[in-house]
């Protein structure tokens, strides 16, 4: 009995080390992912495709390598923080001599202060400039998500779109301001009270 109750009790210490492990293992492979806020923002319009390789590790990188994850899918180069459901990436596209021309980003950054409400939402018209609707909305609300030049070296056609939350969390009640050369071209809310 006393051999049985040792042989157990060794056998529950071996499986809990495996387990506490592992687990120790995915958390460590997700803090040793490369690619971040920073590295984004680092990432210029104009550069190749081969400097984006080499600045962001792309080809050479897989969830849990240490270096981090990145894709190219031949249109875009899809870069991770995490493994993992929602977690932040930024996505890059070029042109056809591969030179960047546009990028987005999912929650790598987000707004100082959330207050988008429905009212301010409602006071952006389509075709006010980027000036006036900061006077109607404020920008620490909202967090320039998606920048894009289609017809990069020229900077005509300027598209982006700012993402502005009423609070924090995952899937805030939220605005999207779409511009196109300074002036807002639709504009979109989930939720907004």
């Amino acid at each position: 009995m006393t051999k049985t109750w040792r042989s157990a009790l060794a056998l529950a210490a071996v499986t809990a080390a495996t387990i506490l492990g592992t687990a120790a293992n995915a958390g460590a492979a997700d803090e040793e992912f490369s690619f971040t806020a920073e590295k984004y923002t680092a990432v210029k319009f104009g550069m190749s495709r081969a400097e984006i390789y080499e600045m962001l590790d792309v080809g050479k990188t897989k969830p849990g390598d240490g270096k981090g994850w990145c894709e190219d899918d031949g249109s875009s180069i899809l870069c991770m923080t995490a493994s993992g459901d929602y977690v932040p990436y930024g996505d890059f596209w070029f042109n056809s001599a591969d030179k960047l021309i546009g990028k987005r980003h999912e929650l790598l950054f987000t707004p100082k202060t959330p207050s988008m409400t429905l009212a301010k939402y409602n006071k952006v018209t389509v075709g006010m400039t980027e000036a006036q609707v900061w006077s109607n909305v404020s920008k620490d609300s909202c967090v320039l998500q998606s920048d894009s030049y289609p017809n990069w070296p020229a900077t005509t056609g300027h598209k982006y779109y700012f993402y502005c939350t009423a609070s924090t969390g995952l899937f805030p009640p939220n605005a999207r301001f779409y511009f196109v050369d300074g002036k807002v071209t639709e504009k979109y809310q989930r939720a907004l009270t």
